[in-house]
């Protein structure tokens, strides 16, 4: 009965609701479409054979009843068709209901199917009363009881159904004997076993898909650590190598520049000159490549997290600088190395201007964990600048700029509110990345 649909669990899980099998109010919508096109071609060739036995040219009807058993025909298709008429003409409904609905929650609730059944047998049960013919339609009926119904209410239903058949081939032969009731218990133990092996088939099926994609899920969260511990590892060991070689040179360099200069004569002041020039080029590029092994390898979070380091960042700032407060807000969740870096780089890049331009007095830094994802606010009540000017941080590099730039790669956003005199807010919003848990 695809009609009805039971919201009892959270939109997306499949799985879990295919295999609410047996559950009342929630078993129909578990219907597998292969069994509910074969209970439906059931009923119709049942209902068709009935009526050609019962109204055929051996007829067992009057005409009087002729039509009142039509009627009841019409009837009992009209009443088996509802329930899956019904979910065809409000799927779009029932998706966004199932959608918003609060766990535990039915749409259409388990009385709304008993009255229907209800109703089913009451109509068969009074074709029965006119004809025994009638009796093919027990075996879609108890396979719709087995289906529809939880099994404690499913056993009584068969047990009326096969009743109620075994009475009227009673009332036709006017004598009850061992094959009339032998023949009905048959085939309703027949349909019974039928219907719950299919079931049973069908969930051991959807428990393996459930498993293949949770598999398949791990196997994608593995693979994401992997990349993620191979990217870090290859970090660390372009800064080790850099630091070995690029970095030892350079300081080895200026040494041997300073001693040149020590060494050179009183009156050699065009030499002293360009060892002066050489040394301070030397200088600045030992000054770039250690600040480039600091944002490969950043020491602040190699065993801290990210909200112990931006506090401690903030306490270093507010030594001989304004007043800097942090404030964390929410439960952390992981972010992922290269996330970590980007907002502590941020901070750093931000309060190195409140320092440097900003003549502010206080500055307060909130790091946020919302539930899909990260904020991070940096405020200042200094004299503010004008947004859309270039401005370049006190290392000479790109500034905010290159921090948009950087938290643009991570799917983020960052945005600068600034007015002359009112002070300046630095804000950046970096989505929860697939290895994050709320």
């Amino acid at each position: 009965m695809d009609g009805i649909v039971c919201a009892n669990r959270p939109q997306g899980i499949r799985s879990e609701a295919r295999m609410n099998i047996g559950q009342p109010g929630c078993a129909a919508y578990a219907m597998p479409r292969s069994l509910r096109r074969a209970l439906n071609g059931l009923f119709v060739a049942s209902l068709v054979l009935s009526l050609t036995v019962v109204m055929g040219s051996g007829a067992v009807v009057s005409d009087r009843d002729a039509s009142i058993v039509v009627a009841l025909s019409v009837l009992l298709a009209a009443t088996y068709a509802v329930g899956f008429v019904d979910r065809a003409r409000s799927a779009g409904s029932d998706r966004r209901k199932v959608r918003v609905a609060p766990v535990g929650t039915a749409v259409v609730s388990p009385g709304r199917v008993l009255r229907w059944l209800g109703t089913l047998t009451v109509v068969w049960a009074g074709l029965m009363a006119f004809s025994a013919g009638f009796s093919w339609l027990g075996f879609p009926l108890i396979a719709l009881y087995v289906q529809v119904l939880p099994l404690r209410l499913a056993i009584p239903a068969v047990t009326v159904g096969t009743a109620v058949v075994v009475a009227a081939r009673e009332v036709q032969a006017g004598v009850l004997e061992a094959p009339q009731v032998a023949g009905p218990v048959m085939g309703a133990l027949v349909s019974t076993l039928l219907v719950l092996g299919y079931q049973a088939l069908h969930r051991e099926c959807q428990a393996r898909l459930s498993l293949i994609e949770e598999l398949v899920v791990t196997r994608d969260a593995l693979a994401a650590s992997q990349r993620e511990a191979g990217r870090l590892a290859e970090r660390q060991r372009l800064a080790r190598e850099i630091h070995d070689t690029v970095a030892q040179g350079l300081s080895s360099v200026i040494m041997l520049l300073r001693a040149t200069d020590a060494a050179l004569p009183p009156d050699a002041s065009l030499a002293r000159e360009r060892t002066a020039a050489a040394a301070e080029v030397a200088t600045a590029n030992l000054a770039e490549c250690r600040r480039f092994l600091h944002e490969l390898n950043p020491l602040p979070l190699v065993e801290t997290p990210l909200p112990e380091a931006l506090r401690r960042l903030v306490d270093r700032s507010a030594e001989g600088g304004p007043s800097t407060a942090f404030h964390l807000h929410g439960e952390p969740y992981p972010l992922g190395a290269e996330c970590d870096v980007a907002l502590l780089r941020l901070t750093q890049e931000a309060l190195a201007n409140v320092r440097g331009h900003a003549h502010a007095t206080t500055c307060v830094v909130s790091l946020c964990y919302l539930d899909d994802r990260v904020t991070l606010d940096v405020f200042d009540d200094g004299k503010g600048f004008d947004p859309e000017l270039p401005r370049q941080d006190s290392g000479g590099g790109f500034g905010l700029h290159g921090m948009r730039q950087r938290i643009a790669e991570l799917g983020g956003v960052l945005t600068v509110e600034s007015t002359i005199g009112e002070g300046t807010v630095v804000a950046a919003s970096v989505p929860m990345p697939n290895g994050g848990t709320s």
